[in-house]
């Protein structure tokens, strides 16, 4: 399976959108993989994990998303499911003859969709053609051709009541590997799962980078992924050939690649940055 990280920052991005911190001060100045757009993940060009700056994408990766024909949502917020954008996939907007666009979420996530007003004027521009939604649920699994995908437990609240947000597992070929975001430390039966599982891949939300946690977050700290890790090399899930990899990066985190990369890297970690790719 190949990897491509299309963004790795949390929801204001770095440098932050209406921000002129040290942390994104710098990050300008340096450049490079030090500018961060929200996070999205593209596995084998086939499958987009959360969808937000899809146009930059296209204009920066040369994608061509006229093809896509899955999409998998993690939970509601804005950062990993603009559900806006989705109307550019139907007539007027694109060209005809390209397949179907397949969207996977949780129930709360797709509710966005069916109860915003512009909604109601998609079915006549090609929303019950173009769009195809489907509900998941956390614990079960369900297949994307032969990608097997199992809907785990994020500690991750939303401001909808009752939404049960999710983080991935993903298998194909006796490969596997977790896209983790967005989450705090795990619950007990994510916990379960992921002790009982062996990993080629980690990937792991790191929001809050260099701070401590001091309570119960929606998000990690570097700490947390260190105690994620030490945590499944005791229970075998991990070993030294699998590899890890923290992503979703807020400058409130004080993190700036080019000099917070070692730091992640003493600690086991790939930090990751944007356009990065990886094979398992």
């Amino acid at each position: 399976m190949k990897l491509k990280f299309l963004g790795t920052a949390a929801a204001e991005g770095i440098p932050a959108l209406f921000c002129s911190c040290d942390t994104c001060k710098l990050s300008l100045e340096l450049g490079g993989k030090n500018l961060r757009k929200r996070s999205s993940l593209l596995l084998d060009d086939k499958i987009m994990f959360d969808f937000n700056d899809a146009l930059f994408y296209v204009h920066n990766y040369q994608l061509d998303l006229s093809k896509l024909e899955h999409l998998v949502i993690t939970h509601s917020h804005s950062d990993h499911f603009n559900i806006f954008d989705l109307e550019y996939k139907l007539i007027w907007y694109t060209n005809p003859g390209n397949p179907p666009l397949n969207i996977y979420a949780n129930e709360k996530a797709l509710d966005r969709i069916y109860h915003t007003p512009e909604f109601s004027t998609w079915h006549k521009i090609g929303a019950s053609e173009l769009l195809n939604f489907h509900t998941v649920n956390r614990w079960k699994e369900f297949y994307i051709a032969d990608y097997k995908i199992t809907p785990l437990a994020a500690n991750h609240i939303t401001c909808y009541e009752g939404e049960e947000s999710l983080i991935y597992v993903i298998e194909k070929d006796g490969k596997r590997f977790l896209y983790g975001l967005d989450s705090g430390f795990y619950e007990e039966k994510t916990w379960e799962y992921l002790k009982s599982h062996y990993f080629d891949l980690l990937i792991l939300d790191s929001t809050i980078g260099f701070l401590e946690v001091e309570k119960p977050s929606n998000h990690m700290a570097l700490s947390e992924n260190v105690a994620v890790i030490e945590t499944l090399k005791e229970s075998g899930s991990i070993d030294e050939n699998s590899i890890i990899i923290s992503t979703h990066f807020s400058h409130n985190g004080k993190v700036v690649y080019d000099t917070s990369s070692k730091i992640y890297k003493e600690h086991g970690l790939i930090m990751s940055y944007d356009g990065m790719e990886v094979e398992i």
